[in-house]
């Protein structure tokens, strides 16, 4: 195996990526390190759908539920534990296999991350407080007046706050920064392949698998999550499924609006992962069939 490569699973929700990643495992050396933001949080197995522990004992899966719920990993962060992976695989003569469906993890990773200040929480509550207040086209608004190139689309509220964060506290835009990318891994070789798949069949198996999570104590999950108390903006609370549950949990709604809503969510992100994929171009650069 050449030193230097990576093999990345990229691809929306429900697409196959895990499957075919123990697959590979089976036949190479390697390890599967996670790319997914959400799975990374030790709290949620089950409505994550994170590898089982059976599949775990088989494979070596690294960064699968070690981060604590009450913290947030940022993209930074992510890249700090995915590269100490990454050439551990090397030194080992091992494959990295990354896994994953979250994109920003899969760009910064390949193409590196702009070495932005952090921004001072009084402009981020600031900016939270107009959003509440006025809503996302103001916010919109205000971010095209300091940077008419903005790149960033109106439908994108996080990334609308962020951008507009940014040029607000160091009065450059994301775009210039983003030019001063860093890579923290150079001259590697990243083999990309996104398994084929038909939207509406995405959507099926989507479905049956929130059913399978049910059946398996997503609900019961769910409600030991909620029993931490835990502010509601933290990244693990976003998870879908969980507001849903707990709203179900609360009363709100019943059990089959909570199962409908969730999977109604569920496949507007898989069709906001596609939209993704295809904005930014990412495609497969490899035969597959060589790994299996």
């Amino acid at each position: 195996m050449a030193q230097k490569k990576v093999l990345i699973l990229f691809g929306p929700t429900s697409c196959g990526k895990s499957g075919t990643a123990i697959k590979i495992a089976n036949n190479i050396q390697s390890n599967i390190i996670n790319a997914d933001s959400i799975q990374l949080y030790k709290d949620l197995r089950i409505l994550t759908s994170r590898p089982s522990e059976i599949d775990e004992k088989k494979v070596a899966h690294k960064l699968y539920g070690v981060i604590d719920g009450k913290n947030n990993c940022s993209v930074a962060a992510w890249l700090d534990l995915v590269t100490k992976e990454i050439k551990t695989c090397w030194s080992e003569d091992k494959l990295p296999i990354l896994v994953g469906g979250t994109g920003m993890y899969l760009k910064s990773l390949m193409e590196g991350i702009s070495d932005i200040p952090e921004v001072p929480a009084s402009i981020k509550l600031g900016t939270e407080e107009e959003l509440e207040k006025y809503g996302v086209e103001y916010l919109y608004n205000q971010l095209v007046e300091l940077n008419q190139e903005t790149k960033v689309t109106k439908q994108d509220t996080q990334r609308v706050m962020r951008a507009l964060n940014v040029i607000k506290s160091t009065g450059k835009s994301i775009e210039e920064w983003q030019t001063e990318n860093k890579k923290l891994l150079k001259e590697v070789n990243f083999e990309v392949f996104i398994p084929q798949f038909n939207r509406n069949e995405l959507y099926k198996r989507s479905e049956h698998r929130f059913d399978a999570m049910l059946a398996n104590g997503a609900v019961q999950e769910v409600r030991n999550l909620l029993d931490q108390n835990l502010d509601s903006k933290q990244s693990i609370m976003k998870a879908i499924g969980v507001r849903e549950i707990k709203r179900y949990l609360d009363n709100e709604i019943s059990k089959q609006d909570c199962i409908n809503l969730s999977k109604k969510n569920t496949r507007n992100y898989i069709k906001r992962q596609i939209t993704w994929i295809r904005g930014n171009n990412i495609s497969s650069n490899i035969d597959i069939k060589k790994y299996i």
